[in-house]
């Protein structure tokens, strides 16, 4: 007997019973992750391709010659230069990140609750020092669970997991030179807080309700404020 005969005889002659609202409610949830972690995010043109779109664009570029197409080169990379720092593809990459580590682990490379656990953790996995909190946090009922190196745009990422109810957040950072205010963004039901102390950046990801994770990082900044 092959897989069809047995697939048949099972169709014809097994009992089924329709699935309760919590196993359907358990299955969408999965075949949502599953689908946010097959999505690739779109590819972002580098300089050079910007550059050969700005020369079909403005003829003078591409047709200028000697000293005149090296300033026009200059002019270019000027403008373009800026638009680089957007965020592109990075909300959906973090995203994505997120959920594998949901899925298939870890969320976590050093289970701790103690930030003077977590924190030592990370010398020689990184060139920087990332921050990491936890009393004041967990009073605000987030509890780190520990923290992880997180390969992100290629390069090696501090990730602090914290939990709330049943629900993870995953905190990316990473050295930035200037602040800016929290920024609410979604993707594909997932909630995402971005902002910057002037020394590092900070992307909170989690499929908690926005209202909290937004709580979340007024209670993070709050905390390292007085840290």
């Amino acid at each position: 007997m092959n897989d069809d005969d047995l697939t048949r005889l099972l169709l014809q002659h097994a009992s089924r019973h329709p699935a309760g609202a919590g196993l359907r409610a358990k299955v969408r949830t999965q075949m949502t992750l599953q689908a946010a972690a097959q999505e690739k995010p779109p590819a972002r043109p580098g300089w050079r391709e910007r550059l050969a779109g700005l020369a079909r664009l403005h003829p003078a570029f591409a047709g200028a010659g000697g000293l005149a197409l090296g300033v026009a080169l200059t002019l270019a990379v000027m403008l373009v230069a800026p638009r680089l720092g957007g965020d592109g593809p990075l909300p959906d990459e973090l995203v994505a990140a997120h959920v594998r580590a949901l899925q298939v682990g870890p969320l976590y490379e050093v289970a701790s609750s103690d930030r003077h656990t977590v924190k030592p953790w990370f010398q020689g996995r990184l060139d920087y020092a990332p921050t990491v909190l936890d009393g004041p946090l967990r009073e605000q009922g987030f509890a780190l669970l520990g923290g992880r190196v997180q390969a992100l745009q290629g390069r090696p990422t501090a990730v602090l997991a914290y939990q709330v109810r049943l629900h993870k957040i995953d905190l990316y950072q990473w050295p930035a030179e200037r602040g800016g205010a929290p920024e609410k963004l979604q993707r594909r039901g997932f909630n995402l807080v971005r902002w910057s102390d002037g020394t590092m950046q900070f992307w909170a990801v989690s499929d908690v309700d926005g209202a909290e994770l937004e709580r979340f990082a007024a209670a993070w900044r709050t905390a390292a404020a007085a840290h």
